[in-house]
């Protein structure tokens, strides 16, 4: 049974709140097994360290990392090639819809003197692609250390309901949930 680490960012206010909620769904296949909950600064750059300390806390040797996207909490960035070299998890990328490229550049730029660092790790994510699931659903992925072919049998294969695999959807709705009852 595949092992699975699905990682989600909660929501928060913008100007208010500094740290947000981020949901680490260790799964098999589409079962849940545990969850560890961190917090992760808005907008600062230890989305990679709270991602490893769960990898460690969960102890989760093999399997793959399932993510909504690259950035949690603002502009937190997952580093996916580091967390490769790190532990040989790969990581999948699972977007509903395709970034817009030249804004997140700009927005960079504009809000962050660390811009070309921040944009190294998300340029560092692979190349989109394409993935038509169940019922015509689409969504994109972006793919490190897993060739993209199997990172598609994955989603497709966690996928159920909707465009999110299973443990995505998972965490996705605690980390929503933590923050809704914090706000």
């Amino acid at each position: 049974m595949l092992r699975v680490l699905a990682v989600e960012g909660g929501s928060f206010r913008k100007g208010v709140d500094k740290k947000a909620p981020a949901a680490f769904l260790f799964a098999e296949g589409i079962r849940p097994k545990r969850l560890i909950v961190k917090w992760v600064e808005v907008d600062g750059l230890d989305a990679t360290e709270r991602l490893k300390e769960a990898i460690k806390e969960g102890g989760m040797e093999e399997g793959v990392i399932i993510a909504g996207s690259v950035p949690i909490a603002g502009f937190n960035l997952i580093d996916a090639k580091e967390v490769l070299k790190e532990h040989g998890l790969p990581t999948v990328f699972v977007l509903r819809e395709i970034p817009d490229k030249e804004a997140v550049r700009a927005a960079l730029i504009k809000h962050f003197k660390d811009w070309e660092r921040r944009l190294k790790i998300i340029e560092g994510a692979g190349q989109l692609e394409e993935v038509v699931l169940a019922e015509g659903e689409r969504v994109f992925i972006e793919a490190v250390g897993i060739e993209k072919d199997e990172a598609k049998k994955i989603v497709e294969g966690l996928t159920i309901f909707g465009k999110l695999p299973e443990p995505l959807r998972l965490a996705r709705m605690v980390a929503r949930a933590i923050s809704r009852a914090i706000s």
